[in-house]
């Protein structure tokens, strides 16, 4: 008798290879901008916080604001990790999908444009 895994048909679109390299590439090109995006917006957290200490008077509200991006950067950078890897809960461990890479890619690509905006006004307060 077979069970149910066994038993079930599965439907659905089987990419090309081109198109899996597509993706896949898209994917590695998101999670690079966003981790150099991760690495200067810390850069300039700390240069902000030593000016803080230095001028208390400094804009308190753009620093935590800055703060708290860069946190919710590392809670997505560790979803999007723990996504990868099949460790939810109750997931089996599977190899990543192309669809599942391309959301990652565009989720990655959507918060780095939030970030450039961010750190295009923290870069032109700075010039100023």
């Amino acid at each position: 008798m077979m069970n149910q895994e066994e038993s079930a048909i599965t439907f659905g679109y089987e990419a090309s290879e081109e198109e899996i390299q597509k993706v896949i590439l898209a994917w590695a090109q998101a999670t690079e901008a966003f981790h150099y995006r991760f690495a200067k917006l810390d850069r300039i957290i700390n240069t902000l916080q030593t000016t803080a200490r230095r001028q208390p008077s400094a804009s308190r509200a753009r620093l935590n604001r800055l703060i708290e991006l860069r946190q919710h950067m590392g809670d997505v950078l560790m979803t999007l990790l723990l996504d990868m890897s099949g460790q939810k809960t109750g997931q089996s461990a599977q190899l990543s999908k192309p669809g599942q890479l391309y959301s990652h890619a565009n989720l990655l690509d959507e918060l780095n444009r939030q970030i450039d905006a961010e750190l295009i006004s923290v870069t032109t307060v700075a010039q100023a």
